[in-house]
């Protein structure tokens, strides 16, 4: 008998890298349209099958061939291409962008950025007049430190050492997660209610009173939700050194991040230039109200780009943390776990550039028309406040704030739905629906669960972006920088490069929390199949999500 993960029980077909490969689920799902035999969350029914661990005879590799009975997950080797006009309708709103782009880029008055005064051209190499540049010479080759820090040379250094510090710190951290779990759970909300008490006291010294009462009931909240979510934190523990420990199995998933983090910043750039450009060209050549349908469709694009890039990665993250739950195998004996999928990450990114993009491109269109109707309502709230007509703008900023919660919201939900397309396959309604019964079912214990681990994360941001200004500041005065401005700004880009470092190891988590979760909802028995001490260790932690 076969097992539903495409191996051969144990005794029948020792597992290992020499065997033939499984074939690879519709995302390790149902097949496609089929129903799991009993809701998301909700027992099976009767009671689980229990796993005889005295029939088990570790040394032969045997085990009973009844423990692969219960797993609802069937593979399938050809899964279809979803929403295929989702994809589409992107690939026709990022065309008519890029002819956006070549047509209004090149209309983009460059004399206006910089003035020629300021540079000036002798002997063929070109040199500044301000004050700050007097002793650097460009077209030579060479570059002269100096105590501004605004030489060729200060730049990349403090860019890299800040960019050294931010990885380094990042690893630093993210080791004492995985190490000491819990007693980093319990930290961070020790330091959250201590980080609310000193913005309320800081507050109250500089007169703000508002302020300083948020602050004050931010850190009672902190208090209770300590107090009532304590019992949680047990299983959090668990999900966040498990994700850790794949994290670190599969370091791809963060060059994923990364090159996510990448394109989106090209992709910023790109769409600035091309909305200055396009919307001074079309309102000087045409008129006015083609300048603003233009304006209103970049912002559109904008967004709808910007969805699609970061559920892109999730998409393909979630995929390989997937493929660690069901084809990740605790070998008898050791606590080694093997997973049989060659290069799964890149395979998970193939299945998301794929049959899996047109439900990307259609959950993330959904996110950009409520995103770009909440830049117009913003608009005309603060257009409404010039014209002093307080009754509009009163609308307005009602309207502007539903659409706010109503764009957290989906995009919220959204993390579990794509989690859905990612293992599964599914087009996005499916997943959609599927991911409101797994929310009726589950979703208070999801909702603490990620607030419990993002607080980690949140600290551990502010963490690496703090200790990465003091590290690029420490290197600033060792080569000479007495400008206390120059190493204002590096302090502050050195801050922000420390909190990008870390969100792309923190997006990496939090999509593997996500995916984690999803599947010990859907099929606990799976765990326990693959991996009887993780499977024990969620049963003990929280034992309702397992029956």
């Amino acid at each position: 008998m076969s097992s539903p993960y495409g191996q051969q029980p144990y005794g029948q077909q020792p597992y290992g890298y020499g065997q033939p490969q499984m074939p690879m689920p519709n995302q390790y799902g149902q097949p496609y349209g089929q129903q799991p035999p009993y809701g998301y969350g909700q027992p099976p029914t009767g009671k689980p099958h229990e796993v005889d661990m005295t029939n088990v005879n570790v040394s032969n590799n045997t085990k009973p061939i009844d423990d692969f009975k219960k797993s609802k997950i069937e593979f399938n080797e050809k899964p279809k291409y979803q929403d295929v006009w989702a994809t589409l309708l992107y690939l026709l709103t990022l065309g008519v962008t890029i002819v956006l782009g070549v047509i209004g880029i090149p209309h983009i008055n460059m004399n206006n950025m910089y003035s020629t005064n300021d540079i000036k051209k002798t002997n063929g190499s070109y040199s500044s007049t301000s004050s700050g540049y007097n002793n650097h010479h460009y077209g030579n080759g060479y570059y002269k430190r100096s105590a501004s820090g605004k030489s060729f040379t200060d730049i990349v250094i403090m860019i890299g050492a800040s960019l050294g510090a931010a990885a380094l710190m990042t690893l630093l951290y993210m080791t004492l997660v995985q190490k000491f779990t819990g007693k980093m759970i319990k930290g961070t909300f020790i330091i959250s209610i201590i980080m609310n008490f000193v913005y309320a006291g800081i507050a109250l010294v500089f007169k703000s009173f508002i302020l300083g009462i948020i602050m004050i009931i931010g850190a009672f909240l902190y208090m209770l939700c300590y107090f009532f979510w304590r019992k949680r934190i047990p299983f959090a523990k668990v999900m966040l050194k498990t994700v850790t420990t794949v994290t670190k199995k599969f370091p791809a998933t963060i060059f994923v991040g990364f090159l996510g983090c990448v394109v989106a910043a090209l992709w910023y750039g790109f769409i600035a230039l091309t909305l200055v450009g396009a919307i001074t060209y079309i309102r000087t050549e045409i008129n006015e109200g083609a300048a603003y349908v233009a304006y209103v469709f970049l912002i559109f694009s904008f967004f709808f780009t910007s969805q699609v890039i970061n559920n892109f990665v999730h998409v393909t993250i979630s995929g390989v943390f997937a493929t660690y739950y069901f084809r990740g195998v605790n070998e008898p004996g050791t606590n080694k776990i093997e997973v049989d999928v060659r290069n799964p990450t890149l395979k998970s990114f193939n299945r998301a550039a794929t049959t899996s993009f047109g439900s990307i491109c259609f959950g993330s269109l959904l996110i950009a028309l409520v995103s770009t109707l909440r830049v117009l309502a913003n608009q005309a709230k603060q257009e409404a406040a010039e014209d002093e007509n307080y009754l509009l703008c009163l609308i307005a900023c009602c309207v502007e704030c539903i659409l706010s919660c109503i764009e957290d919201g989906i995009e919220y939900f959204n993390i579990y739905a794509f989690t859905e397309v990612a293992i599964y396959g599914k087009p996005y309604c499916q997943a959609a629906k599927d991911t409101w019964t797994l929310c009726k079912a589950r979703g208070i214990e999801a909702l603490i669960n990620d607030n419990i681990i993002g607080n980690v994360l949140s600290i551990g941001a502010l963490a690496v972006g703090f200790l990465s200004v003091i590290v690029t500041f420490a290197v600033g005065l060792f080569i000479g920088i007495k400008d206390a401005a120059a190493l204002s700004i590096y302090g502050v880009i050195a801050f922000l490069i420390g909190c990008m470092v870390f969100s792309v190891v923190a997006q990496v988590i939090n999509s593997g929390v996500a995916t984690t979760f999803v599947c010990l909802c859907e099929d606990p028995d799976a765990l326990r199949q693959t991996k009887p001490e993780l499977w024990e260790k969620v049963r003990d932690t929280y034992p309702s999500i397992v029956y």
